[in-house]
């Protein structure tokens, strides 16, 4: 296993220096932009992170939510995915992901899956993409093997309100750490990330991404699960 760990985002107190900082001193080779999901960069922004990114970092892009909760999958978002997909593309070669957050409203109706499967059709993108559920009723074997059926990578929400349960849809596995006792200021411990790696190692993906995104304690989080696999000998590529 190939192991991707990361941070939501790297604008944050503890960054001093911005996207260079990141690159140069987080130590690790994965990112996740949540920036895009409220507003779009501009093109010179994108073609500068792909400058400054090194080699081995993989990036997930968070799809801006006029897709995912304002037009919902619908007709109009198709035009809205054509242009965020083509102001990224200076960043393709390094994007494993391309993250879309359901909104929490968004149960598994009828009208949804169909306006959902359409998209997922349309769009093509195989295993890259990675859907995060965010209402409890998704989460039962029937929507994993939906998901899995249709070669969409399941998103993992370890957070206080889900399940934290870890899924493999594609033989990759997308793990979203939100925070357990509040959403984006907990602190994990070294038991909580042993249980999510332990999770992780029993489902045998072929790559697994973990993503930080408890706010103040997100870099050191970070660190501490890719330093307890390196000790277990997992693979980590670019920083072994």
């Amino acid at each position: 296993m190939d192991l991707y760990v990361g941070t939501s985002g790297w604008i944050y107190d503890w960054n001093p220096d911005g996207f260079e900082w990141y690159t140069r001193n987080a130590g690790l080779n994965a990112v996740e932009l949540n920036a895009s999901f409220y507003r779009y960069p501009f093109r010179s922004q994108v073609e500068g992170w792909r400058r400054r990114s090194p080699s081995f970092l993989r990036w997930s892009l968070k799809v801006h939510r006029l897709i995912t909760h304002v037009y919902r999958f619908s007709g109009k978002a198709y035009d809205r995915w054509a242009s965020f997909i083509d102001l990224f593309k200076p960043l393709d070669s390094f994007t494993d992901f391309y993250l879309f957050q359901l909104p929490p409203s968004a149960r598994p109706t009828v009208s949804f899956l169909d306006r959902l499967d359409d998209f997922i059709k349309a769009a093509g993108l195989g295993p890259k993409m990675a859907l995060e559920w965010r209402h409890a009723e998704w989460f039962n074997e029937r929507w994993v093997e939906w998901c899995s059926k249709r070669e969409v990578t399941v998103v993992s929400v370890d957070s206080p309100e889900l399940p934290n349960e870890v899924f493999n849809t594609t033989g990759l596995v997308y793990v979203r750490m939100h925070g357990r006792t509040s959403w984006y200021t907990h602190e994990y411990s070294f038991e909580e990330l042993s249980e999510v790696l332990g999770k992780i190692i029993e489902l045998e993906p072929s790559k697994a991404y973990v993503f930080f995104n408890n706010d103040h304690d997100m870099l050191h989080n970070a660190r501490e699960f890719l330093g307890l696999a390196k000790r277990m000998k997992i693979h980590a590529p670019g920083l072994d």
